[in-house]
């Protein structure tokens, strides 16, 4: 396992992807944390209330953070399906008949890169919000909170990028796999929440809102968001499924 995972890492560095996504992912979150700053709106019918005096309206800037959750699923997708696009699936099987430990590896590997990216985009959010909220009026920063964001930010973007090495061996037509995993970011998720509102809790990015404390107590028709442990496990849950279902299906489909 351990050869496998060096492998892993040279295959993910041997190429600028990993570079492009994490600056993407930097470049977004930052994007993220100004439009919090200047541009989160007021309750409705007092639009020009300052909302930042409100402590919560603080505390969602820094979990911006785990907005990079999108270009760490893509990796991952990216990561398995590759081996697909690029029809090296063959050769790798063939110097690992084990099919299962090559879809181990590959989430050690993107496991710990998720780890790191997750802590670097929790640091450039704390110091561009610092530098930022100095510009303007607010509530207090609950240290306590953001400190809570960072171990929610850790645990998001490693799931969400074992759900991607899933997703790809699942759906090994990459081009499929990323279109089909943003439409249900983008679209169906969205829509659910919206239509079937007390619904979007219990989904993959209602479950993400809640372990960044992004989500409060409206959204979801009205009920409170889910505590961080119970969507801490719905999470996993739903990443133990994908990866169980990945396992199998590799392990049964014929490759050549």
């Amino acid at each position: 396992m351990r050869n496998l995972v060096k492998s892993e890492f040279r295959k993910a560095f041997s190429t600028k992807l990993l570079w492009i996504l994490t600056l993407s992912a930097l470049g977004f979150v930052l994007l993220s944390v100004v439009l919090g700053v200047y541009l989160t709106p007021g309750p409705p019918g007092a639009e020009d209330v300052n909302a930042l005096l409100v402590p919560a309206a603080v505390t969602n800037i820094f979990s911006s953070a785990g907005s990079a959750s999108i270009f760490v699923i893509i990796l991952g997708i990216i990561a398995m399906s590759g081996e697909y696009r690029n029809q090296t699936i063959t050769s790798t099987f063939l110097a690992t008949p084990r099919r299962q430990s090559v879809i181990f590896a590959k989430v050690i590997t993107y496991t710990i890169i998720a780890f790191v990216i997750a802590v670097i985009m929790w640091i450039a959010v704390v110091v561009v919000a610092s530098i930022l909220l100095t510009t303007v009026e607010h509530a207090p920063v609950e240290w306590n909170a953001v400190f809570e964001i960072l171990g929610g930010t850790i645990l998001g973007l490693v799931l969400y990028a074992i759900l991607g090495v899933a997703i790809g061996a699942l759906i090994t037509n990459q081009v499929a796999a990323v279109v089909i995993t943003l439409v249900w970011i983008f679209v169906v998720e969205a829509l659910l929440t919206v239509f079937v509102d007390w619904l979007g809790k219990w989904l993959p990015g209602g479950a993400l809102n809640s372990i960044l404390q992004a989500t409060n107590t409206s959204g979801f028709g009205g009920t409170e968001a889910l505590n961080v442990p119970a969507a801490a496990l719905l999470l996993i849950a739903y990443t133990l499924v994908f990866a169980s279902a990945a396992v199998f299906s590799t392990n049964r489909k014929d490759i050549t």
